[in-house]
């Protein structure tokens, strides 16, 4: 590294503008913008420009970053979805904006193409300046890149903090480009490789993210830190060695902890999410770094990447009783034979088993799984979709079903780039949105060596139609339908058998129906009514578990969530505070309460075991809690708490459910009704079912109205 020489070489007057990948812009549809799950995921700060940043100001330099994903929501919800494609130019005047001699665009596969669209716009606007690009995207294609686009002017390749204050150095003095390891440039030959930068073997080395030039930490519950780099392994389909190479390396259990107590002081967040690929290859160091972590006392929780081949029951539970609470599992394919082939080599019984371990740990594991190889068979996807089950018959885990992406220069990409071809949908291993902008898809059709993610594989066993629409389809798992499809697979052939009688159901239903269309339409309240009125007239609904899940999905459909109109703009109760009469007491996170004619508990307890169900009759009560979008807690409670939580619709006061409840439990006492019920009110407030709002004497007379309109209808 060049130190505080850099602050003499550039001057007071040297800006450095970075900009990270638009991962936001991906999503172009109003409902996906508006979605929780796009949101943290689009929101989520990249690790690879903010350790840049901090080495720039460690080399006495003062960098601007330059925020793409928040910057694409704002513009989204102020312009709307018509005037989306025309983001790029908003983007190029924010950054434009930056009086910068350098701009340094981060890159991922995904939004390489509007990348490219957008640093266009900033050189004709700034072309005195010099367009970096850097990250994973840009340095696999780093010569095709600069062939095809005069107006990127260097590709500075792999890990860059070593490199960029070099190239910095040679920009602004003699210019001899040759000398910068990692850089692609152009000179009097034409395009130019200079060698790869060395690793950095030290890690503690770098300085932390400079979290505090973009403020995304924020009001956030979770951070990310680089754990360490370099992966040992060769699966065909990854570009990690690309990037990081094959070198493992982590950083030290001190400087981890170290980084994590400065954020806690800074952001008050002590949750991690600890960034290495292969963090468990090396027992003895995760064991060093686990034995720190309880040393420490602090408590801190975290999550990271492991593979099912690197660790064991004694591990895991080492691994939680420092702190971890989430793990992800890249299986990628149920199916040995393609295990094989991918050159992934996971004993598949055994990740079976370590899905089980984790849970038992208390951990939870993410499995991600691929479709779509070349090679693959029926068979092959069969073990795939059992993987997948089974993961989604584990409470704590949560299955992901990924179409593959040819990534560039992966063995997969180069065996088959001669057969690739374009959709109108692309994989989702590499773009996640619905709709894909027209001037991304010219460029994309134009270079498909420079963008072969958009593209597809041969799959000659497969049908690749019916393979975009598992991948929707499985979404059932993940979202509120996880044990009804647990369900309908142990009753039935499998979920892929399942699926392929559902097909011909959903043709007839919408024959015309294609492309982002029909992606969509998977994600929509739509297909819902569709799947469980197909499932009621086939076969397996007759059954009595499949029966239990259906019969808490008409009685969720009819339940009604509460009404906060009145309590917007009021203050919420702290516990403990005495109520009054006038105080609005409502069910949190649109919460609704269901009855069901048997108990949903040994249902779910038959499809976790995998064992034949014994059908419990009797009047049971449910709450059910939506965590998120797609994610519902259910609670068994008593006839009482059902009732009261029921009442407590946003659109009573103390007052009335009081006197609602004196009707719905007309076995209390008269003299002690008051009493008993507030009292209940009181505990669904302890136990996180309800809470209780004071609303403004200006509110008053739109509560006081909306009483006596309850009133009346409960009088009917």
């Amino acid at each position: 590294m060049c130190g505080g020489s850099l602050w003499s070489v550039w001057g007071l007057s040297m800006q450095i503008c970075l900009v990270n990948a638009p991962i936001s812009a991906e999503f172009s549809d109003a409902a996906e913008l508006q979605t929780e799950e796009v949101r943290r995921i689009s929101s989520d700060p990249q690790l690879g420009i903010l350790t840049l940043a901090a080495v720039l100001e460690a080399n006495q330099c003062a960098p601007r970053i330059v925020d793409l994903n928040r910057s694409f929501f704002r513009y989204a919800d102020n312009v709307g979805e018509s005037r989306i494609d025309a983001y790029a130019g908003e983007a190029a005047r924010e950054i434009a904006s930056v009086d910068a001699a350098v701009y340094g665009f981060g890159s991922i596969c995904s939004a390489y193409p509007l990348t490219l669209r957008i640093a266009k716009l900033v050189k004709a606007a700034r072309p005195e300046s010099a367009i970096v690009l850097g990250g994973p995207q840009a340095s696999v294609v780093a010569e095709q890149t600069l062939a095809a686009f005069s107006f990127v002017d260097f590709v500075l390749r792999g890990e860059s903090e070593q490199s960029l204050p070099i190239f910095l150095e040679e920009l602004t003095g003699r210019r001899k480009f040759d000398r910068v390891p990692g850089l692609t440039h152009r000179s009097v030959w034409g395009v130019q490789r200079n060698p790869d930068a060395p690793l950095i073997g030290d890690l503690d080395a770098l300085p932390a993210p400079a979290y505090h030039l973009t403020g995304e930490l924020r009001g956030l519950h979770r951070a990310s830190l680089e754990l360490g780099r370099g992966c040992p392994f060769s699966c065909a389909f990854c570009s990690t060695n690309d990037f990081f190479r094959r070198k493992f390396r982590l950083r030290s259990p001190e400087r981890v902890l170290e980084d994590m107590r400065a954020i806690e002081a800074e952001y008050g967040i002590r949750d991690f999410d600890l960034v290495h690929d292969m963090f468990t290859v090396d027992a003895k160091r995760v064991r060093a770094f686990c034995q720190t972590m309880i040393d420490s006392g602090e408590g801190y929780t975290w999550s990271c990447s492991a593979r099912t081949d690197c660790v064991d029951e004694g591990l895991i539970e080492l691994m939680a009783a420092a702190g971890c609470k989430g793990m992800f599992f890249g299986i990628e394919t149920g199916s040995e034979r393609m295990q094989k082939v991918i050159d992934k080599h996971l004993d598949t019984r055994r990740a079976h088993e370590i899905i089980d371990i984790a849970e038992r740990a208390g951990v939870r594991s993410t499995v991600s799984l691929i479709t779509g190889f070349p090679q693959e068979t029926w068979d092959d996807l069969r073990q795939t979709v059992q993987m997948f089950m089974h993961s989604a018959r584990t409470p704590q885990s949560k299955p992901q079903l990924n179409l593959l992406a040819p990534l560039a220069n992966t063995p997969l990409h180069t065996a088959y780039k001669q057969e690739m071809s374009l959709d109108l949908l692309c994989s989702e291993m590499s773009h996640q949105g619905r709709k894909q902008n027209p001037e991304d898809m010219d460029l994309i059709r134009r270079y498909p060596d420079i963008f072969p993610n958009f593209y597809l594989l041969p799959t000659p066993h497969l049908d690749r139609a019916l393979l975009m629409e598992l991948r929707e389809f499985s979404r059932l798992a993940e979202a509120r339908f996880r044990w009804l499809l647990g369900a309908v697979d142990q009753v039935t052939g499998g979920v892929l058998d399942f699926f392929l009688e559902w097909i011909p159901e959903r043709e007839r239903l919408y024959p015309a129906m294609a492309g982002s269309d029909l992606r969509h339409y998977y994600r929509t309240p739509q297909f819902a009514s569709d799947f469980t009125a197909f499932l009621r007239n086939h076969p397996a609904g007759d059954h009595s578990l499949v029966k239990v899940f259906l019969d808490f999905e008409d009685a969720l459909s009819l339940a009604l969530s509460p009404d906060r109109s009145l309590v917007a703009n009021s203050v919420r109760l702290p516990a403990g505070q005495a109520l009054e009469w006038s105080d609005i007491p409502i069910r949190i996170r649109r919460s609704r309460v269901v009855e069901l004619p048997s108990a949903l508990e040994s249902a779910i307890e038959a499809v976790k075991a995998w064992r034949e169900h014994q059908c419990e009759r009797g009047t049971h009560y449910y709450v059910v809690a939506q965590n998120s979008e797609q994610d519902n807690a259910v609670f068994e409670v008593s006839v009482r708490v059902a009732k009261t939580v029921n009442a407590c619709n946003g659109l009573r006061t103390m007052g009335h459910v009081v006197r609602y409840l004196s009707t719905e439990l007309p076995e209390i006492r008269e003299d002690l009704r008051s009493h008993v019920f507030v009292s209940l009110v009181e505990r669904c407030r302890a136990e996180g079912l309800v809470a209780i709002y004071r609303p403004s004497r200006l509110k008053m007379s739109a509560v006081i109205e909306a009483n006596e309109s309850q009133a009346a209808v409960e009088a009917l």
